[in-house]
Formats: C-alpha cells, structure tokens, sequence
C-alpha cells in the first residue's frame, strides 16, 4: 500500500526557502457529477478526479518517513482534525471574501438540512475531489488517502471563511490551502 506523497513540514520548509508558495495543480481532472447547494442553490459543487500529480507534495520525501506515515493513519472520520496553513503570495487576484461568504454559508445550510458529514472518496476513485464555486470564490476538499475519508460541513465552512480573510490582499497573499497534519486531505 501507498501512502500519500506530501509533507507539510517539507512544503512549509520549501515554501521558506522560495520565498513563495504555489498552488497545487490538478492534472486531467475529470467531473463525474454537478450540483448546486445552499438555500438559494447558487452555490455549484462538482465531485471530480485528478490523475497523477494532485498530490500536494515536496521534493525528496524520504521513504521512512511515508512508511511512517501509512502506518499513522487511523480513523477516517477527520470531522475537526488539525490542518496546517499556507497562503500563497503575492497579493492580486484572490477571491472576494463576501463570495466566499455565500460558499460558507450554502455549506451550513447543508447541514442543518442534508447533514454534518459527508463522504469523500479515495485517491484513485472517479471523485475524491470536491469543488464549490460561488463567482470569485472557489474552495475544494481533495482527499489524498487511499480509502474513504468522512469530514464535516461545519468545519469546511469554517476554513472557507478563515482562508478568505486571512489569505487575502491584505495580508500579501491571494488565497491558501489547509493540509491535514496527518497529511491525508487538504482544504484549498
């Protein structure tokens, strides 16, 4: 079995090094399903999947350490797990917090009336990616494990609305992304 190929210490320490961090890219990403959310449904969500490179990752991951890291992983339900921070500079071209707003808000709707959790897929299968775009907006939750992941609608809200307001303009960057401290998932 594989692990994910990421390291969040990796990613901060070449982030320091660079001066810059980049987005992470989705390669041949392919959508198998669209929909619309929240009380006005304006909100559009699309369950996806990204070939080869969607890792978030850093050069020269040492072996042990995703031996290491195989062997950490426990619990699929990551409701409220710890994630690390990264936003991406400059400043320019990043989301309109208010958008983001209606994205947050569509996915507390959600769950007062779907539910908290929802399931995301594992790396490999046809959608262990989910997009929401609302304008300017968009925000994902990508799972990079390798079996079901369950998380919870109230905390992307949460990092939905932290990342929009304090990875924008004013604070030199244009957005950012979370990774879970266990590295299994990240929230951009």
């Amino acid at each position: 079995m594989h692990a994910p190929r990421l390291s969040a210490v990796l990613l901060s320490a070449l982030a320091s090094c660079s001066g810059a961090l980049v987005a992470p890219g989705c390669t041949n990403e392919r959508v198998v399903y669209t929909t619309e959310i929240g009380r006005d449904a304006n909100v559009q969500v699309s369950y996806s999947r990204c070939d080869g490179d969607a890792f978030v990752s850093a050069p020269a991951v040492e072996t042990d350490a995703v031996d290491a890291l195989a062997k950490r992983q426990g619990s699929n339900n990551v409701c409220g797990a710890a994630c690390n921070t990264f936003c991406f500079p400059p400043a320019g071209n990043g989301p309109n917090a208010g958008d983001c707003t209606v994205i947050a808000d569509a996915l507390l709707y959600e769950s007062q009336n779907v539910g908290v959790l929802f399931n995301v897929s594992a790396t490999g299968t046809p959608a262990n990616k989910i997009t929401m775009q609302y304008m300017s907006c968009l925000t994902y939750f990508l799972n990079q494990d390798f079996s079901t992941l369950v998380y919870c609608r109230t905390e992307w809200s949460k990092l939905v609305d932290w990342l929009s307001s304090d990875c924008d303009a004013a604070h030199n960057a244009q957005g950012g992304l979370c990774v879970a401290t266990d590295q299994r998932w990240y929230v951009q």
